[in-house]
C-alpha cells in the first residue's frame, strides 16, 4: 500500500473521503508497474491510498468489503482481462470509476470497453495523464450519481403531482374570454367552490360574473386585464388575489394557474384555483422571523464591536502602560546594576521578554479593533492594504475616487471587516499573486471591490456549508439593505463586489 500527501486545487474536492484520502483500487500483476503508478499519484499530488489485487476473487471481495472511489485495472491479467474485471466493477451495483491502463491495446478494444461502461483508458507509457484522469473520471461519475439523483427526485415529484391532482384543494375551473367579449366568463366550477368560497357551483353557472366578485376589487380588476390581453396559447398563466374577507381578520388568498387554447374567435381557459392562505401566512412569519433575525444579528455585530472596541482599550491603556512602566523600571535597575552581575542577565531576559509581551498586547488591540479606524474609513482601508502586502508578500494597490469620507460608524467598522473577510479568503484558499481594493463612493451608496488573480472560486465553493467568510460578508451587508457578489472561474481570478447604501456618519460614530 502506497500513500502520497497533497492535492492540487483543480482536483475535484475529495474531503468527503476517508482521512487517507483517495481509496485506488489496482487491478495489476506487476509490481513494477504498481510502483509506477503509485509513483505517478504521487507525483501528481494526489492524496491517496492503494491497493493491489492480482486474482478475480479477491476483486470481488475488496469491492464487497470495503469502499473504493477508483479502480484502475491492466488490460491483460493472467486468466482474465480488463473487461471481466469492470464487468465484477458493474455487477458489483457500485458506481466506481473504472480506467483500463494497457501497454498496448487497440483502438477497437478501446471503444467497446467504454461503451461496457469504462471511464477512461491510458496507455503505460503515457501514466502522467493517471492524474487528469482521475480527476475527469471522478467528475463524470459524481455527474452520474447527480443526474440519477434527480431523475428519482422528479419522478417522486411526478408521483405526488399525480396523488394531489386527484384530492385537490381547491377548484378546477374553465374560463372563456375573447375581443368581442366585454369580461371572461366561467362556464364551468368544480364543487370545490363549496370549501373554497363556501356556495354551492350553481351560483356560479346562473351567473357567468359570479366568479370575479368573489374577490377583493382590486385583484379582480389585475386578474381582469391579465385574461383580456391576447394570451400566447399553451403558455401557463399565474395569478394570486384575495378572497373577499368580509370584514374577517386575516385574509385569504388564492392561486391561479391557467392554459388558453385558441377555440374559434375566443379562447377558453382550463385551469385551477388553490387556497394558498396558509402559505402566504407562512412567508409572512418568515419574512418577519428574517427580519427579527437580522435585527438580532445586527445588534450583536453592533455589541461585538463595542466590546471589541473596549477590551481593546483597556488592553492599549491599562496593560500596555503597565508594561511600558515595568519596562522602565527595568531598564533602570539594568542600568544601575554593575556589569557583570548575575542578576543583569536576567533583567536582560525580563526586558525582552516585556517587549515581547509589549509587540503582542499591541497586536491583540489591532485586531481586536484597529485604531486606524477612527481617523475614517478610506485611511483604514488603506492602512489595512498596506498591512496585507507587509504580511503576506501580495502586490495590490487600494484606489477611491474621494479623498475623504464622513460615514456612519457601523458601515465603516462594516467594510473593514469585509475587506479582512476577503483578504483572509485569498491567504487561505486564492493562491494569489496580486490583489487590488477598490472603493467607488457616490452620493447615494459605496461599492467596495476586491479583485485577485488567483485560482478562482466556482459555485460549488460558494454552497460549502463551511463557507462561514462569505456568509459573514452578506449578514453584514444585509444589516443595511446592501448586496454582495462573488464571481469567477478557475484560473481566471475571483471579485468580490459589496454594495450598500451610503449613511452619513453620526455623532456618535466611531466610538463602539
Amino acid at each position: 500500500m502506497s500513500e502520497s500527501k497533497g492535492l492540487p486545487p483543480s482536483l475535484l474536492d475529495i474531503s468527503n473521503f476517508s482521512d487517507g484520502g483517495l481509496k485506488v483500487l489496482v487491478v495489476e500483476d506487476n509490481d513494477s508497474d504498481f510502483e509506477l503508478m503509485c509513483y505517478r499519484l504521487k507525483q501528481g499530488g494526489l492524496k491517496y491510498m492503494a491497493t493491489r489485487v492480482d486474482r478475480i476473487e479477491d476483486l470481488r471481495k475488496r469491492l464487497e468489503h470495503e469502499e473504493w472511489q477508483v479502480v484502475i485495472s491492466d488490460h491483460n491479467l493472467p486468466g482474465f482481462g480488463s473487461e471481466e474485471a469492470l464487468r465484477v466493477v458493474r455487477d458489483s451495483g457500485l458506481d466506481i470509476p473504472f480506467i483500463i491502463v494497457s501497454g498496448s491495446i487497440g483502438e477497437h478494444v478501446a471503444v467497446e470497453a467504454m461503451r461496457a461502461g469504462a471511464d477512461d483508458y491510458l496507455m503505460k507509457d503515457k501514466m502522467a495523464r493517471l492524474v487528469p484522469a482521475i480527476e475527469r473520471s471522478l467528475r463524470a461519475a459524481n455527474e452520474r450519481r447527480s443526474l440519477a439523483a434527480a431523475e428519482l427526485a422528479q419522478r417522486e415529484s411526478e408521483r405526488r403531482f399525480a396523488a394531489i391532482a386527484e384530492n385537490i384543494p381547491g377548484i378546477i375551473f374553465q374560463m372563456q374570454s375573447g375581443p368581442s367579449m366585454q369580461r371572461p366568463t366561467v362556464p364551468f366550477v368544480s364543487e370545490g367552490v363549496v370549501r373554497l368560497f363556501g356556495v354551492p357551483p350553481r351560483l356560479f353557472l346562473e351567473n357567468p360574473h359570479y366568479f370575479f366578485e368573489q374577490f377583493e376589487p382590486d385583484d379582480a380588476a389585475t386578474l381582469f386585464e391579465l385574461l383580456m390581453d391576447p394570451p400566447k396559447p399553451g403558455v401557463p398563466v399565474s395569478w394570486e388575489g384575495r378572497i373577499k374577507n368580509y370584514g374577517k381578520r386575516e385574509s385569504r388568498w388564492v392561486y391561479m394557474n391557467a392554459v388558453a387554447k385558441p377555440r374559434g374567435n375566443m379562447f377558453v381557459w382550463d385551469g385551477v384555483l388553490l387556497d394558498i392562505s396558509d402559505r402566504k401566512q407562512a412567508e409572512e412569519r418568515l419574512l418577519n422571523a428574517q427580519t427579527e433575525l437580522r435585527l438580532v444579528t445586527t445588534e450583536f455585530e453592533k455589541r461585538r464591536e463595542q466590546e471589541r472596541g473596549a477590551i481593546a482599550r483597556e488592553i492599549h491603556d491599562d496593560m500596555g502602560g503597565s508594561l511600558t512602566k515595568l519596562k522602565a523600571d527595568v531598564a533602570w535597575l539594568n542600568k544601575n546594576i554593575p556589569a557583570d552581575s548575575v542578576v543583569q542577565e536576567k533583567l536582560d531576559d525580563m526586558l525582552e521578554l516585556i517587549e515581547h509581551l509589549l509587540a503582542s498586547s499591541q497586536r491583540i488591540a489591532k485586531d481586536l479593533r484597529p485604531g486606524i479606524l477612527d481617523y475614517g474609513l478610506i485611511p483604514a482601508l488603506e492602512w489595512q492594504m498596506n498591512d496585507f502586502q507587509k504580511r503576506t508578500q501580495i502586490d495590490g494597490v487600494f484606489q477611491c475616487n474621494v479623498d475623504e469620507l464622513d460615514l456612519d460608524g457601523e458601515q465603516s467598522t462594516a467594510l473593514f471587516r469585509i475587506l479582512q473577510e476577503a483578504l483572509t479568503n485569498i491567504v487561505k484558499h486564492a493562491q494569489a499573486t496580486r490583489v487590488d481594493v477598490e472603493l467607488f463612493v457616490t452620493e447615494s451608496e459605496l461599492t467596495l471591490e476586491i479583485r485577485d488573480n488567483g485560482r478562482g472560486i466556482e459555485n460549488t465553493d460558494k454552497l460549502k456549508e463551511t463557507s462561514f467568510g462569505l456568509r459573514g460578508m452578506q449578514e453584514r451587508v444585509a444589516a443595511f439593505e446592501g448586496w454582495v457578489d462573488v464571481s469567477g472561474s478557475l484560473g481566471s481570478g475571483t471579485t468580490v463586489m459589496v454594495s450598500i447604501p451610503r449613511s452619513i456618519q453620526t455623532g456618535e460614530a466611531g466610538n463602539d
